[in-house]
């Protein structure tokens, strides 16, 4: 891969990303290897996260070592009861890691940090930085929390969200004190907006897909099977394709649903589903094992969000060669053509989801014409041309430009 030109003084400036997650573990590990890739031309850059690259020698890693935190840390992961707590795992995870940056971050002239995980590392910077730019992978934290209450009500959970009240606090200071919002989709962007945020310093940069790994696959003639690649909780919306490929009644087709229950709900919710259905779970990394193995053995697959700032299932399967029956409640929805290359649903349609089914189940033509349009839609998303516009984002907000 060829060095990018460096932009005069510009790019030589101290910029610092930083985000409390490793490099490739979920979404987050996902978005930190797409940005460590992104900054590594930079000469002064430095990558603030839990777990780096060796290879990337501005990466400065932060495990959790904090003696009395580490130890609370710990204690409520072995507390069966406890341990559901994920808004106090989150929170402890995120103030820990926003102290040590805070401590070692010293003179820079642009901090770009993770919503709810950067607040005291804005502060610290507030006073010498040129520009503070808080990075949103959700919608607006309100937002997040107001449809995570309703869906949780509706669906009669009584377990936590993982959006403890402090972590909405420390969420609403950093917004009031960045100068820029970075957003995944223009689904996000809107509730920053709605909410107060300058229009003008709002920022939408798609995250990148890794066209090199998913590549477009070869439809099969067997069994339709429908994929959801998610956690299996109540934001992610998978209880209503349960429902509507049981409502579908397709004869032969399963349902192959890739990823973890994190909470009693959830678990009881797919074991019911499976004793009556031809359902799957599994657990694999899509970003590792084959895309045959994957994405390649899916007929179409189906991202049912309730909220998802973007949703790197859909470009995933988009990039495969896969149709995406994608609620409008992910942001990365907007790279679905009703229609031409998959087919959009409103959050929490069963009618929606069962009736997109039964179409690609029963018109096999029309299966084969929406998986050879789907890669269309991603060309454009690689890791380069990522990079390039963060670094175009980077050098107008250090410039005052726009």
């Amino acid at each position: 891969m060829a060095t990018p030109e460096l932009h005069d003084a510009v790019d030589r400036r101290e910029m610092a990303f930083v985000a409390n997650a490793s490099w490739g573990a979920g979404g987050q590990g996902e978005f930190l290897r797409q940005m460590a890739l992104a900054l590594d031309p930079l000469p002064a850059a430095r990558v603030y996260c839990r777990q780096g690259r060796p290879d990337h020698a501005r990466d400065i890693g932060l495990p959790f070592r904090s003696g009395v935190r580490r130890l609370a840390f710990s204690a409520l992961r072995r507390t069966p009861v406890l341990r559901r707590r994920v808004d106090w795992l989150t929170l402890l995870a995120d103030v820990d890691f926003d102290r040590r940056v805070a401590r070692r971050l010293g003179a820079v002239d642009l901090v770009d940090g993770v919503m709810a995980q950067c607040r005291l590392t804005f502060e610290q910077a507030r006073p010498r930085a040129r520009a503070l730019v808080l990075t949103s992978l959700n919608t607006h934290i309100d937002h997040l929390a107001s449809v995570l209450e309703a869906e949780h009500r509706r669906v009669g959970f009584t377990g936590p969200t993982f959006i403890h009240p402090r972590m909405r606090q420390r969420a609403l200071r950093e917004i009031a004190l960045a100068d820029w919002i970075r957003v995944n989709s223009e689904l996000a962007r809107r509730t920053f907006v709605e909410r107060g945020a300058r229009e003008d310093r709002v920022v939408v940069i798609r995250p990148a897909v890794d066209l090199d790994h998913f590549r477009p696959q070869p439809v099969g003639a067997g069994a339709f099977r429908v994929m959801a690649v998610s956690s299996i909780e109540p934001r992610k919306g998978v209880h209503y394709l349960l429902e509507a490929f049981a409502d579908a009644g397709l004869a032969g087709a399963e349902l192959v649903l890739v990823g973890g229950t994190g909470d009693r709900w959830s678990r009881r919710m797919v074991e019911r589903a499976a004793r009556v259905d031809r359902v799957r779970v599994v657990f694999v990394d899509v970003t590792r094992a084959p895309v045959a193995d994957t994405y390649g053995t899916a007929s179409v697959v189906v991202h049912p969000a309730i909220e998802d700032g973007y949703g790197l299932v859909i470009p995933q399967a988009l990039a495969s060669g896969r149709p995406v029956i994608a609620s409008r409640g992910a942001g990365a929805s907007e790279l679905v053509q009703h229609g031409v290359n998959g087919f959009l649903v409103e959050p929490g349609s069963t009618r929606g989801i069962t009736d997109a089914l039964r179409a690609l189940a029963r018109d096999r033509a029309l299966l084969a014409t929406m998986s050879a349009a789907a890669p269309a839609a991603v060309r454009g998303l690689g890791y380069p041309e990522f990079g390039r516009q963060v670094r175009q984002f980077y050098r107008t907000v250090l410039t005052g430009a726009g």
